[in-house]
């Protein structure tokens, strides 16, 4: 008798470890979990965001002489960087940014410049563009098979949608976090609050942040106690604090590192 009720005993503990196994799996020293919600960032992790923007810029037709070479292009991406990172520390409201950031560009170039006006071309030629990084379409298409897929973005909904029906991925996502809409911006803890409220029915610890960024990405992220991924395509360092549970150069490597 005794040893007919140690064999149960035995096999109801090899079940729940079967069942534990499946919910998560060894990886590289550490535990993957078994993922149900991955919030993917858009700019420059699904969209080639800064492709996108040199060819607007060079489609512009400015009131002034001046020619996007390859300095000046450069110059945009680090002072767009910047004042991006302000925003991000709240040094800036989303409006700021965009009205002021044409004339502070030419400003470099001792060129007075109407920001907005400037920006508002600008946005016609930039919604417009929608190259994807590489393997984006391929990746999302094999992870939609087995995931709930949502957005989470600072931008807004109409360079967003526009963008991402144009390159048809729309229909991959579930839903869109905007910041104009949660009215508040990653890597604020309350955007990513509204995210949770919204799928009240998903374990936070089930859901999984994909962005560029080590700020709004993964530091909102590990500040809402959700594990990330960070999209790192130039193998830039990790840095000291705020690190992702996860890295990845490429898209595609989201497939396996999230594979059984």
């Amino acid at each position: 008798m005794l040893i007919i009720i140690f064999m149960r005993v035995w096999l109801i503990l090899l079940n729940a470890f079967v069942i534990l196994a499946g919910m998560i799996r060894k990886r590289s020293g550490g535990f993957l979990v078994n993922y149900q919600l991955l919030l993917f960032d858009l700019d420059q992790t699904l969209f080639d965001t800064n492709t996108n923007a040199e060819n607007a810029l060079r489609k512009m037709q400015l009131p002034f002489e001046f020619t996007f070479n390859a300095d000046k292009i450069n110059y945009w991406h680090r002072l767009q960087a910047q004042m991006w990172a302000g925003l991000e520390r709240k040094e800036m409201t989303r409006d700021e940014l965009i009205n002021t950031r044409f004339s502070k560009y030419f400003a470099h170039y001792d060129i007075a410049a109407d920001g907005p006006t400037l920006e508002r071309q600008f946005q016609q030629r930039f919604f417009a563009e929608h190259t994807l990084m590489p393997h984006a379409r391929t990746m999302l298409t094999q992870l939609k098979q087995r995931y709930h897929l949502a957005v989470v973005s600072n931008e807004v909904r109409a360079k967003q949608v526009r963008q991402m029906g144009d390159a048809h991925i729309d229909q991959f996502f579930d839903r869109l976090f905007l910041a104009e809409e949660v009215g508040f911006s990653k890597p604020d803890q309350r955007f990513f609050q509204t995210v949770k409220a919204k799928y009240a029915t998903v374990d936070p610890a089930n859901m999984l942040v994909i962005g560029d960024s080590l700020t709004a990405d993964i530091q909102g992220a590990r500040a809402a106690h959700l594990d990330s991924v960070w999209f790192n395509p130039n193998h830039a360092a990790q840095p000291a604090t705020n690190r992702p549970r996860y890295e990845v150069n490429d898209l595609q490597q989201l497939v396996p590192l999230l594979a059984d």
